[in-house]
């Protein structure tokens, strides 16, 4: 059956959202050489002189996410992140949408590199031109731009460039990135009390814990800052975002992906309270982005979902457990209202409870 979906798809020159959409979801049972056609045709269809084809554009990055990581070759990966890079860096006559679209994407590109261990990207094609624009993606006033450019020039710090390929440097580089690919790329479950460790390390090899981290874990009034010197939503995200240094922020998000893709939901709430970085507020950015997603996708059952918007709650509410990060507050209430507004039945009730609560505070 996935054969003949993949045949239709590939025959049909128009290839809409809903057949993007259709063929994509096959992406874990796809065989290696169907994988390798289907991303072969998504990227001729993104390649292509014109608008940009965002179905498509999500649905290459979807294939990337989903395919067995077995299957993701170097050389395509990089074509791909090409791609992608030069579809962003051409976007400043489009809309914001489409460049948040296309930095996720980018994200996405760049964790299944560091997952598969890829090296060698061109620094001055490709390594400099994309961290540079990244960068100045912060200057931005669209805080979830700035977030997702973050996180993806997180993801590229941790991709070496070839002029960092000699022997001792790549040894320093996987040291301090043991706790990153090595994990993450695991097929059975997480240890949880290791990964923390590795963060550990992480965060020592990266040059210490961030300052808003530090301030957190000082005492419960500097935790307050962000909110009682009454900065905006932008400052509160441009004081805690680092483009500058690598951090352990995105080594613990990557951890709380495999929990998720693996369904050890229990562990991956353990881990997010644990790790050292839970207070960073980059942290909790990815954190609530990921449990949106999981109350937003129908492949996981009601409990889990309701569960999902649960501990969105606890975050906005328990300062003591958190913090109280301006910007992490007002994105978890445009969370669930977009939650809210695209839900209907139970799950809707589910999300305007909350809502009507969490305003209160």
């Amino acid at each position: 059956m996935a054969t003949d979906v993949m045949r239709a798809f590939t025959r049909d020159e128009f290839k809409d959202a809903k057949a993007v959409a259709e063929v994509v979801l096959l992406a874990p049972i796809l065989k290696k050489n169907e994988s390798h056609e289907l991303l072969r045709v998504l990227y001729i269809g993104i390649k292509h002189p014109g608008p940009l084809n965002s179905p498509q554009v999500d649905g290459l990055a979807q294939l990337i996410q989903g395919v067995d990581p077995a299957y993701l070759r170097a050389d395509d990966l990089i074509k791909v992140l090409e791609l992608f890079s030069n579809r962003l860096m051409d976007t400043h006559r489009q809309t914001a949408q489409y460049m948040y679209q296309l930095a996720m994407a980018v994200s996405t590109v760049l964790d299944a590199m560091v997952d598969t261990k890829v090296v060698g990207l061109d620094r001055e094609k490709l390594h400099e031109p994309l961290s540079s624009y990244l960068n100045e993606l912060k200057k931005k006033s669209d805080p979830f731009l700035v977030y997702q450019a973050a996180y993806a020039h997180q993801a590229l710090l941790c991709v070496p460039d070839n002029e960092t390929t000699g022997q001792a440097a790549m040894r320093r580089i996987w040291k301090v990135l043991q706790g990153v690919s090595g994990i993450v790329s695991a097929t059975k479950g997480l240890d949880l009390n290791k990964f923390i460790e590795g963060l550990v390390n992480i965060q020592k090899g990266f040059g210490g814990p961030s300052k808003v981290v530090v301030a957190a874990k000082s005492t419960y009034d500097r935790m307050n800052t962000l909110v009682e010197r009454s900065q905006s939503l932008m400052d509160s995200l441009k004081e805690g975002f680092s483009f500058q240094k690598k951090r352990d922020w995105y080594s613990a998000l990557r951890g709380a992906d495999v929990l998720i893709q693996q369904g050890e939901l229990a562990t991956f709430k353990q881990l997010v309270c644990k790790v050292p970085c839970r207070y960073d507020p980059a942290f909790q950015w990815g954190l609530c982005q990921r449990l949106g997603e999981m109350a937003a996708n129908p492949k996981w059952d009601e409990v889990t979902r309701q569960s999902a918007i649960e501990f969105l709650g606890e975050i906005y509410r328990n300062d003591e457990a958190w913090g109280r990060h301006g910007s992490v507050k007002q994105w978890i209430l445009n969370i669930l209202m977009q939650l809210s507004s695209s839900s209907g039945g139970s799950q809707g009730m589910w999300v305007a409870y909350p809502i009507a609560e969490l305003k209160k505070h």
